[in-house]
């Protein structure tokens, strides 16, 4: 049975439609997805309405931004605050999800424009270059603001020479702490997995060797996230050393949790990941979708 987790569509910062997202799916072999675009479920009625007959298991999903401080530093680094990812999957009840996610949309609207503002004053655009950018950010996130993610301005920036890559994008402008960052408006962890909770769904803490953290801030990371009632947790892709996935395996075991596989699809934005290239569970791991199978 191959299994995806984790994949963005046009509701928020991949490029693919909903549809057109399961219907890649069903071509790569998958059997069972879960959209999980951030901050919002707009998508999953869309894809519903194809999954049944492309013989896809979908999942109900969505990537949650969520506020969090880090211990376990030295000095001056003793705390960290970090925006850190939380998947929700397999929920039931999509309208008390819908109703907790509307702030965070909106906060995503204006933190788009925000970011392009500090880019503009970065790269000393005048007014118009400015208002060009915004709009050309706007189209690749089909003109809604709330659908803006940085995946859209580091492809713009991309596409205008400004970056030799998106990548590049992020590492000298979009990444947390870099020039053009703009913090989003977020849950606290610990609310973001009870909200979970509530809507009957489980808990996955996303990519947790992404957040530019030592090892030892992850295995913190993970050890929190165990602590205030999350699931499970991704574990690093084969394209990661296998020294941090064994790491990861550890706190795995060690604070009992499940482990969700999902590749983070964003299509063309970012296509170094690709859908249906999930990791494999780790000997004695416990897929998360046995909870609910």
């Amino acid at each position: 049975m191959k299994i995806d987790l984790h994949c963005h569509s046009t509701r928020s910062d991949g490029s693919d439609a909903p549809a057109d997202l399961v219907k890649r799916a069903q071509q790569v072999g998958i059997n069972m997805l879960a959209l999980t675009d951030h901050d919002t479920i707009d998508g999953l009625d869309e894809a519903r309405l194809i999954a049944n007959d492309c013989g896809i298991a979908l999942v109900n999903g969505v990537e949650i931004s969520c506020e969090h401080t880090l211990t376990g530093g030295y000095g001056k680094n003793k705390a960290k605050d970090k925006i850190i990812h939380v998947l929700g999957l397999g929920f039931d009840d999509t309208h008390t999800m819908q109703l907790a996610l509307e702030t965070l949309q909106q906060s995503r609207a204006t933190r788009g424009q925000k970011i392009v503002e500090r880019l503009s004053e970065i790269l000393s655009l005048d007014e118009g270059q400015a208002n060009q950018l915004w709009q050309a950010v706007l189209d690749k996130a089909g003109n809604n603001p709330q659908a803006v993610g940085r995946a859209h301005i580091g492809q713009v920036l991309f596409e205008r020479g400004v970056v030799k890559s998106v990548q590049q994008a992020f590492d000298k402008y979009l990444a947390d702490n870099k020039p053009a960052y703009v913090a989003i408006e977020a849950l606290t962890m610990a609310d973001a997995i009870a909200l979970i909770h509530q809507c009957g769904g489980k808990a996955a803490l996303a990519h947790p060797t992404h957040y530019r953290l030592s090892a030892t801030r992850v295995r913190k990371l993970i050890a929190e996230f165990a602590a205030l009632g999350g699931d499970a947790t991704e574990v690093p892709t084969d394209a990661e050393p296998k020294s941090t996935r064994q790491m990861v395996d550890r706190s795995v075991t060690e604070h009992g949790l499940s482990v969700a596989l999902g590749s983070d699809y964003h299509g063309s934005s970012m296509p170094w990941r690709r859908l249906g290239d999930t990791p494999l569970l780790g000997d004695r791991q416990q897929g998360i979708w046995e909870q609910w199978s």
